[in-house]
This record gives C-alpha cells, sequence and structure tokens, in this order.
C-alpha cells in the first residue's frame, strides 16, 4: 500500500472516531438506560484498533479486486 492509501485510511479513521462514540453510548443505553456514559482508555483504545483493522482490511481488498 502506498502513501495515498495510507492518507486515505486515516481519514476515514477520523470519520470513524464519531461512530466509535456513537455505537459506545448506545450500547450502554440499551445495557444500562438512558445517560451519558464515559468510556475508559483501554476501551477506546480497543476500539480504536478495531477499526483500523476494518479500514486496512477494506483497503487490501479493494486492492485485491
Amino acid at each position: 500500500m502506498g502513501e495515498e492509501d495510507w492518507k486515505d485510511i486515516w481519514e476515514q479513521f477520523d470519520w470513524g472516531l464519531e461512530d466509535i462514540n456513537e455505537d459506545f453510548q448506545n450500547e450502554m443505553v440499551a445495557k444500562h438506560g438512558g445517560g451519558f456514559y464515559q468510556m475508559d482508555g483501554d476501551e477506546y483504545w480497543g476500539r480504536q484498533k478495531e477499526l483500523i483493522r476494518k479500514l486496512v482490511e477494506a483497503k487490501i481488498s479493494e486492492k485485491n479486486t
């Protein structure tokens, strides 16, 4: 993968951070009821790593088609 691929991945990652927080809030509200929930650093990092993994796999798959 080239520099442009990585630029695209990081751009998508920035957009995906909003989804990470929204998904977490929705999960917590479904489990515990209304409110605002704070994610701890380990949980947030785990979700970021998962997002990066998915973006990289999608880019590799795109390159292979």
